[in-house]
């Protein structure tokens, strides 16, 4: 539906290192722009893909990954600068290898270091990365043990189930025989019903919690990039100092012939700090804008998350609730 591609709907095939490759393109091209990374590489995982499917059979890995690389992509395309890059259009429309990015000297995980923040903006907002990238890990440790003990517990339901049923068999009263058969049955449903959502609680509740735990790197990235523009700054500023005392004493020695060469290094020093502050002042600015949409969306989406959950659960126990409601005058007819 973007203007920017000819066609509605196009099919490409892409490895996971093409999506890392774009990436980094994005980080590299668009400095000051918080860049939603994609799922990490799990050697293990990849492992295990490439031993179990044989290329064909979707193991839980490769679905995993298809679909955080799919909330990847999303999240880029809804970014009003990113969605108009020309990589990312060749990347979705071509089969092509993308560019190699230029090199940036800020890591995907990269630590402040080195570097008193005095903008007391960015100095709230490193210390609030901090904190929530803490609760964000404890909160998304706590949603990896409600997956596990739920798809624990529809396994449990199922074994329960069967051994129920076959403790029917064993009855001879026919009638409490049909009802046990009955009850398993139901148990069997409900069985099913907790692996749905034991699969609505990791896609639609674990994984945004992860992905968010993931982008407080992103907006680290940031920060350094930030740093490096202050220090390049500074850098410059330094420099124009050496010229300008060079010049100086230049004068002090009468070295007029030197002169003339001395106040031209001068002038391309001032340039260099006019540029180099400007850049750093544009990048800032840029950040300060981006950090804030960063916030409102993170609001939005952990908001919808939640009433997804809430709504979702309300709907599993309305389903269990009615399985047994239906079963119950069966049981008390025996």
């Amino acid at each position: 539906t973007m203007p920017t591609f000819s066609q509605p709907e196009i099919e490409v095939m892409r490895r996971y290192s093409d999506f890392l490759a774009l990436f980094k393109h994005l980080v590299a091209a668009y400095e000051g722009v918080i860049v939603p990374p994609p799922p990490p590489k799990d050697a293990v995982g990849t492992g295990l893909m490439k031993f179990k499917s044989g290329g064909e059979e979707i193991t839980p890995f490769i679905e995993r990954r298809a679909a955080a690389l799919g909330r990847f992509m999303r999240r880029v395309v809804a970014h009003p600068k990113l969605a108009k890059d020309e990589v990312l259009k060749l990347f979705l429309t071509t089969e092509g290898k993308l560019p190699k990015p230029k090199a940036t000297g800020a890591g995907l995980m990269a630590k402040l270091t080195g570097y008193t923040e005095v903008d007391e903006f960015f100095d709230g907002k490193v210390r609030e990365m901090d904190v929530l990238e803490s609760e964000l890990k404890k909160m998304h440790a706590a949603a990896e043990g409600i997956v596990s003990r739920r798809r624990d517990l529809a396994a449990s339901t199922v074994t329960f189930a069967e051994s129920f049923g076959g403790l029917a068999e064993a009855e001879e009263m026919p009638s409490l025989t049909k009802a046990m058969h009955q009850l398993s049955d139901v148990e069997a449903k409900v069985a099913k019903l907790h692996s749905k959502q034991e699969r609505r609680d990791y896609y639609d509740f674990s994984e945004i919690i992860h992905d968010y735990m993931v982008m407080i790197g992103a907006v680290r990235t940031c920060f350094q990039a930030r740093v490096n523009a202050y220090k390049a700054w500074q850098s410059a500023e330094a420099t124009l100092m050496k010229k300008k005392e060079t010049e100086s004493k230049l004068t002090g020695l009468n070295k007029t012939e030197k002169l003339p060469q001395a106040a031209q290094e001068v002038k391309e020093a001032e340039r260099q700090v006019e540029a180099t502050k400007k850049a750093f002042d544009t990048l800032s600015k840029e950040l300060r804008a981006e950090l804030n949409d960063f916030d409102s969306q993170k609001v939005r989406e952990l908001q919808q998350t939640m009433i997804d959950y809430v709504e979702s659960m309300r709907t599993l126990q309305h389903q269990i609730v009615k399985a047994w409601e239906a079963f119950l005058p069966e049981a008390k007819a025996i």
